[in-house]
């Protein structure tokens, strides 16, 4: 935990209060809490891929043949009610995160990592990864045409837990200014003071204006 002060860290590490507090134990279940929501997570993406392509064989010619073959005629949303149980919001998004770059999944991964790497918890799931992809995306349309997917996804942030109650992004040719605050008051970013201040001052500027 980061934000423990020296004396803090030395009391939680002290045998009888790790001892009183099942410090060892709730670690160890937290840790077998947070490896199956990993576990989970990749299944789902296992998942989405293997529906991506039960969905193409429909659409495909053979698929069709068949269909019409047996008087099967089914719309997607018939397909994911009547052939994987699923409501149409859930089998959309499904189907959305199996057809996503392997670029952009990877890089939420990563990033989910380096979150839980700080005591935080990331939102490690399909919807999370969605909303990341949809950053990724509008990162591409302002970017342009040239814009890569790799570049696009290292702009985009994961979904914590705890709510966010402040962002900024400020893009200059030097580089990018992100700035996230949640509702605990941590500050989330990896620029200096003076790129924020910088960040800022052009928007005050620009309120001026108005």
């Amino acid at each position: 935990m980061s934000n423990l002060l020296a004396i803090e860290s030395n009391f939680l590490n002290l045998a009888e209060i790790k001892q009183a507090l099942n410090l060892t134990e709730i670690r160890t279940v937290s840790r077998n809490l947070s490896n199956a929501k990993k576990k989970k997570f990749e299944q789902s993406l296992v998942l989405s891929k293997l529906v991506v392509k039960a969905v193409e064989w429909f659409h495909s010619e053979e698929g069709k043949a068949k269909c019409a073959e047996e008087g099967i005629e089914w719309s997607n949303e018939e397909i994911g009610n009547k052939v994987f149980g699923w409501q149409k919001s859930y089998f959309y998004k499904v189907v959305k995160a199996g057809k996503l770059p392997e670029t952009t999944v990877e890089t939420f991964v990563a990033k989910c990592n380096e979150i839980e790497a700080q005591g935080e918890e990331a939102n490690r799931s399909i919807e999370g990864l969605l909303k990341f992809a949809k950053q990724v995306e509008s990162a591409q349309s302002e970017g342009g045409q040239d814009s890569e997917d790799s570049e696009a996804a290292e702009s985009a942030q994961v979904e914590t837990r705890v709510q966010t109650v402040f962002t900024m992004t400020y893009k200059t040719d030097a580089g990018n200014v992100s700035v996230r605050v949640d509702a605990n008051g941590n500050v989330k970013t990896t620029n200096t003071s003076e790129q924020i201040q910088a960040a800022i001052n052009f928007l005050t500027n620009t309120l001026n204006k108005i």
